[in-house]
């Protein structure tokens, strides 16, 4: 199954609807605010490094970059060294250090020109007092995978899930509480399919955006689109999603 998707021709692609100081290690960017209290205990957290572990395990990396509160992450393909590999759609390759600057994938094109990212995820997190991990998108792009590549990268859901929940940990540290987003309608039978999908992955229906006429339009003009508008609690899903990325770990 998809996580955070609808299938379309060359990606898989949801609509999901801006973090602060900078800080960049191993191609990271991590947001500087005081915490509010957690429920989680510190062993329950999961961390970056055991985030890098498993996308390096699928031969990936993962990159962060933030412009304010608004956050890009990309998963992107390793060559057979470890290091970062970078494609144009024109062919020319180049290869670099996983520590190369995180703030190139803010670039709008840049997912467009470089075949070796394989997933993106947009959003922004807007602290306490407003304490919102909003999810914007999560897009993978199937068909830069290749056959062989779908075994160690297990499926675009394993992929989406480390991206999800390097927002989920990043608002986390920043004490956010709860993590939004939009499951598209887009009139077909899989709305109604990714709305089960994140109820079992831990959300819970707000409401139907589409059907209320005025009073629609502030989500209209926040997600851009009908759908269904779903909550989930940043611990409960970053406990739950990080025991699933260290179970993978542990085989």
């Amino acid at each position: 199954p998809h996580f955070f998707a609808r299938a379309m021709a060359t990606h898989a692609r949801a609509r999901l609807a801006m973090p602060r100081a900078m800080y960049r290690a191993r191609g990271h960017a991590r947001m500087t605010i005081a915490r509010a209290s957690s429920t989680l205990k510190p062993s329950e957290v999961i961390t970056r490094e055991e985030l890098e572990l498993a996308a390096n395990a699928r031969g990936l990396t993962l990159e962060t970059a933030f412009t304010g509160p608004v956050f890009k992450m990309i998963a992107r393909r390793l060559d057979d060294d470890g290091d970062v590999r970078r494609m144009s759609a024109g062919g020319a390759s180049s290869s670099s250090s996983s520590s190369s600057s995180a703030a190139a994938v803010l670039k709008s094109n840049d997912a467009d020109e470089d075949v070796n990212i394989v997933a993106t995820h947009e959003g922004f997190v807007a602290p306490p007092p407003f304490g919102i991990l909003h999810m914007d998108s999560m897009r993978v792009y199937n068909s830069r995978i290749n056959a062989s590549e779908k075994v160690t990268m297990r499926s675009t859901f394993g992929i989406a899930i480390l991206l999800g929940t390097m927002s989920l940990l990043t608002a986390h540290e920043a004490g956010c509480k709860k993590c939004e987003l939009l499951a598209i309608d887009d009139g077909n039978e899989y709305a109604a399919k990714l709305v089960r999908y994140y109820s079992r992955l831990g959300f819970e229906v707000v409401r139907v955006v589409g059907e209320n006429g005025l009073r629609d339009m502030p989500d209209l003009l926040v997600w851009g689109g009908v759908g269904t508008r779903m909550d989930g609690d940043v611990d409960t899903l970053l406990k739950k999603w990080g025991g699933v990325i260290r179970k993978s770990l542990a085989k």
